[in-house]
């Protein structure tokens, strides 16, 4: 009897563990080619990729150039992982194409992809699939509450997807589908503590008032200001990625802005605490909903009934995503590893 417990008990360990082990399954929402923060954050999930925390199951890019998309597929195909399929928001308002206050940072993806030669999967960029409708055909063939969906750009695929309805992939309505199959949203978004405009809500204003609306899952923000005060040192380009000749995320530093810098690691902690929830990297706020007014201002209202919240870091939370983050990118990748 007492060896039948013990086998029992070991079995049980055994699941447990294993259970623990099961990668995160992360649908990766990014506006590749604005602020360069993005590709440190793609490399991040790579590497997580690498080490089995994290199953990328596809990349949606949320601007339409078509630079956006070709840079993901060149780091797809960089890191070994040319098979994660890519979608693209074929249409969101005109504004998104150009800011003229920004315009070289906007086209960063589309230089890098220009100037240099990459090895590239995709064939045919005219066949990859809108956004949302990729969306829907990752979430349909998943189980149940099964995806993490971090997005960091506009929310123009996000809410397309709300608003969709059933098609070839799933019966159900986007907001049902999303419901059904998604555990929660991490979201690179929103201003809390100031009175002005984020980005990603001001690029796509009316996308972001439908989605933090409507999204049927907790969502957890971390928000401008908590990324502005976590700085990724420059050193870490150079040193990190080195082991190839003019590689994308190098020539994208360099064109975005004259190196050397620090940029702040708002989209990398979206990632970061997507894939390592327990990591103690931030602590949680009281839940609250988010509203967004028509200046794209963002303010967080505490509300018990709420599963909207956002992440908070002290000092020393702020030290250790800064290792952690460096620790993660100096990284040689799998596919480069002897």
């Amino acid at each position: 009897m007492k060896k039948l417990l013990l086998v029992i008990l070991a079995l049980f360990t055994l699941s447990t563990v294993e259970a623990a082990k099961k990668p995160i399954k992360i649908i990766f929402d990014t506006d590749m080619g604005n602020d360069v923060d993005d590709v440190v954050a793609l490399d991040m999930l790579y590497k997580y990729q690498d080490e089995g925390t994290i199953d990328l199951l596809g990349i949606l890019s949320s601007k339409r150039e078509g630079g956006s998309v070709k840079f993901i597929d060149a780091m797809n195909t960089l890191y070994g992982y040319p098979n994660i399929p890519i979608g693209i928001a074929k249409i969101y308002p005109e504004e998104n194409y150009v800011d003229t206050a920004t315009s070289k940072r906007l086209n960063y993806a589309d230089y890098v992809v220009a100037n240099n030669t990459y090895k590239h999967t995709v064939k045919n960029w005219d066949a990859i699939p809108d956004g949302y409708k990729l969306l829907r055909q990752l979430l349909a063939k998943e189980e149940d509450k099964s995806v993490v969906v971090v997005a960091v750009g506009f929310s123009t695929n996000l809410a397309r997807m709300m608003e969709s309805k059933g098609d070839e992939f799933s019966p159900l309505g986007g907001k049902e589908l999303f419901a059904q199959k998604v555990e929660k949203v991490v979201i690179m978004a929103g201003n809390f503590a100031e009175q002005r405009a984020e980005y990603n809500v001001r690029k796509d204003h009316f996308a972001a008032v439908k989605f933090y609306a409507e999204c049927p899952v907790p969502m957890y923000f971390t928000d401008y200001l908590l990324g502005r005060t976590i700085l990724y040192p420059w050193q870490c380009i150079y040193k990190g990625y080195n082991y190839v000749e003019n590689h994308p995320c190098v020539k994208a530093f360099e064109y975005y802005q004259q190196m050397p810098y620090n940029r702040p690691l708002w989209d990398p902690t979206a990632v970061l605490f997507a894939a390592e929830p327990n990591g103690g990297y931030a602590s949680i706020s009281k839940p609250g909903m988010v509203q967004v007014d028509f200046k794209s201002q963002t303010f967080f209202i505490e509300d018990k009934a709420s599963n909207r919240h956002y992440y908070i870091v002290n000092d020393k939370q702020r030290a250790k995503i800064i290792r952690r983050v460096e620790e993660i990118t100096m990284r040689l990748p799998k596919c480069f590893q002897k």
